[in-house]
C-alpha cells in the first residue's frame, strides 16, 4: 500500500465522556427507601461484618467458656433454659416472616423480609446447635421451649400470630418488628452483658442477632410510617394493637423476666467475684445493682424502647 496514502487518512475524532445513564430505582416503593433493605445491603452486613471469621455465630479465637456453665447444675441449667427461650421467639419469627412474604405490599418488602426469614432462621439454627454442644437433644430441647413458653408468653406469641394468619401487613409488622424485636433490645443488652464472662461465645451470639433484629426494627419504622400517614382505619387498629401488646408485655415481663432476673442474681451471688465487675446497665456495676433494682430499670428500659419507637412511627 501507498505510504502517502497512509499518511493522508483522516485521524479519528477525540474520545469523548459519554455520561453514565441516570440510575433507576430497581424497584417501586413508594413513601419509604428500600436501599438499605436489599439483598446486596444483606449480603455485605451479614457475610462480611456480623459473621465474617465465626462458625454458626462463634469466632474462632473466643475465649473459652467458664467451668460453671459446665459444672454447676444451677448455672448450667439457667444457661440451657435462657437459649430455650431466644428459641421460641426466634421460631415464632422465622414462621410468621416468612409467611409474610406473599401479603408485602411492594417488591422492596418482599425481598426484605426474604432475607429476615434467613436472619430469623439462622438465629433459631445457632442457638439450636449451641443447646446441641451442651449435649441437649431436639426433642429436649423442644420440651425446654414449651416449659419455658408460659401461658403469658403463649398469649403474646398468639396475637402476633394472629395478625399473620389474617394477612394484615401493617399489623403483623408492628407485631413482629416494631413490638417484638424492639422488646428484645434491653432484654438483648442484659443478657450479653450477663454472659459475657461466664460464656462469651453465647454473649456473641446474642450479639450476632440483636445486630439483625436492629436492622428489622430499622425496617418495621420505616414501612409502619408510610401506614399511619394514610387517612384510613389503619393508624386507629395499629394504635389499638399497640396497646393490647403493651398490656401483654407487662404480663410477660411479670411472668418470665422478673423471675429469669431472681434465677440470675442467685448465680450471680455465688460468682460475684467473677461477674462482678460487669457493666450489667450502662455505667452500672453487677455488683452495684440489687435484684429489684434491675427488675426496675429493665423494665422500664422496655417500657422506654417502646414508648420512644410509636412515637417515632406516628402512632
Amino acid at each position: 500500500m501507498n505510504d502517502a496514502l497512509i499518511l493522508d487518512l483522516p485521524s479519528p475524532p477525540p474520545a469523548v465522556a459519554t455520561p453514565a445513564p441516570a440510575k433507576q430505582n430497581k424497584f417501586v416503593a413508594d413513601d419509604w427507601n428500600p436501599d438499605r433493605f436489599d439483598v446486596q445491603h444483606w449480603l455485605g452486613r451479614a457475610a462480611w461484618r456480623t459473621l465474617k471469621d465465626t462458625e454458626y455465630g462463634i469466632g474462632r479465637e473466643i475465649a473459652p467458656t467458664h467451668f460453671a456453665v459446665l459444672d454447676d447444675k444451677l448455672v448450667n441449667q439457667i444457661y440451657k433454659l435462657d437459649i430455650a427461650t431466644f428459641l421460641t421467639a426466634e421460631r415464632v419469627s422465622y414462621k410468621g416472616i416468612a409467611k409474610l412474604i406473599q401479603h408485602a405490599p411492594d417488591e422492596a418488602s418482599q425481598i426484605f423480609l426474604a432475607t429476615q426469614a434467613v436472619d430469623e432462621a439462622r438465629h433459631y439454627e445457632v442457638f439450636s446447635e449451641r443447646l446441641a454442644q451442651f449435649g441437649v437433644s431436639p426433642e429436649d430441647r423442644d420440651q425446654m421451649m414449651e416449659d419455658m413458653t408460659t401461658k403469658e408468653l403463649r398469649a403474646f406469641y398468639h396475637l402476633i400470630e394472629e395478625q399473620v394468619d389474617r394477612g394484615d401487613f401493617a399489623a403483623a409488622m408492628m407485631a413482629h418488628n416494631i413490638v417484638l424485636e424492639g422488646m428484645a433490645y434491653p432484654i438483648y443488652r442484659y443478657e450479653a452483658a450477663y454472659w459475657s464472662v461466664f460464656d462469651p461465645s453465647l454473649t456473641q451470639l446474642i450479639r450476632g442477632a440483636f445486630a439483625d433484629e436492629v436492622h428489622h426494627v430499622r425496617y418495621g419504622e420505616a414501612i409502619i410510617q408510610r401506614y399511619t400517614k394514610l387517612g384510613d382505619d389503619t393508624r386507629n387498629r395499629m394504635q389499638k394493637l399497640a396497646h393490647d401488646f403493651h398490656g401483654l408485655m407487662s404480663s410477660v415481663f411479670e411472668s418470665s423476666i422478673r423471675h429469669y432476673i431472681h434465677l440470675y442474681q442467685l448465680v450471680a451471688d455465688q460468682y460475684m467475684d467473677v461477674i462482678g465487675d460487669i457493666d450489667i446497665f450502662a455505667g452500672r456495676k453487677m455488683r452495684d445493682v440489687s435484684e429489684t433494682e434491675q427488675v426496675h430499670i429493665l423494665l422500664s428500659q422496655i417500657q422506654e424502647e417502646h414508648s420512644t419507637r410509636l412515637l417515632r412511627i406516628g402512632l
